[in-house]
């Protein structure tokens, strides 16, 4: 029914489409209308000159520096722009994760202090 409905439908568009087509075809074509089939026609040409040479660009581009090999993987951060470091108990585990706890813990001694983000994979979402 509803594939019935869309070709009903696309049809009539068409029907449509031709009969605007059939009364714009019918009027008097006045200096007006060619200076704007001109305009569009220069805009059109201009459009395509330009994507030719920009298709032409880097084609010449993809041969001069072609790529041998797979772009290098930028490794995982260790820290944070504060400088506490990351633990984490599985990094799979958190790459599958729905939601990720993150607590910040500060550990602290007589000598020096250090931040630590712990990240924890919770089986639940928490209401917002």
């Amino acid at each position: 029914m509803r594939t019935t409905l869309h070709i009903i439908l696309g049809v009539l568009l068409w029907v449509v489409f031709i009969y605007y087509w059939h009364l714009v075809m019918n009027q008097p074509v006045t200096d007006e209308t060619k200076r704007a089939l001109s305009v569009v026609g220069i805009i059109v040409a201009s459009i395509t000159v330009f994507d030719f040479f920009w298709i032409l660009y880097n084609v010449r581009l993809g041969r001069r520096t072609r790529r041998v090999t797979r772009p290098v993987e930028i490794p995982a951060p260790s820290l944070d722009f504060l400088g506490r470091t990351f633990v984490a108990h599985n990094d799979a585990e958190l790459r599958a994760a729905r939601y990720i706890e993150v607590h910040v813990i500060q550990v602290e001694d007589d000598k020096s202090a250090a931040g630590h983000k712990m990240f924890r994979v919770t089986g639940e979402v928490p209401e917002a």
